[in-house]
């Protein structure tokens, strides 16, 4: 039973942040222009502080094959390159970092 407890309060934490923003549209276009902007940029925010750490500790001693693709994504994004490229160039840059 214990374990079925488990179960349901993960897949409740894991389902009630991709509801909510349903639910949540018309409220979200009530509120300033600034504050509604920061809302959509959010979920980017959170996924870049859980990336970015990863990217400089994942290599060891190279850690700056890592470092390397992040910046070459974050400027493929800059010049609003479209995000496959940007994945790619990322790709293509870390792993020819690594073999150097």
């Amino acid at each position: 039973m214990n374990k079925l407890l488990l179960i349901a309060v993960c897949s409740a934490v894991t389902l009630l942040p991709r509801i909510i923003p349903y639910f949540a549209s018309s409220f979200l276009m009530r509120l300033p222009r600034f504050v509604r902007k920061c809302m959509m940029l959010l979920p980017v925010a959170s996924l870049g502080a859980l990336i970015f750490p990863l990217a400089l500790t994942d290599f060891g001693p190279q850690w700056y094959a890592g470092l390397v693709g992040v910046i070459a994504a974050f400027l493929t994004s800059l010049l609003k390159g479209p995000m496959i490229l940007a994945i790619v160039i990322a790709l293509v840059s870390t792993t020819l970092m690594l073999l150097i």
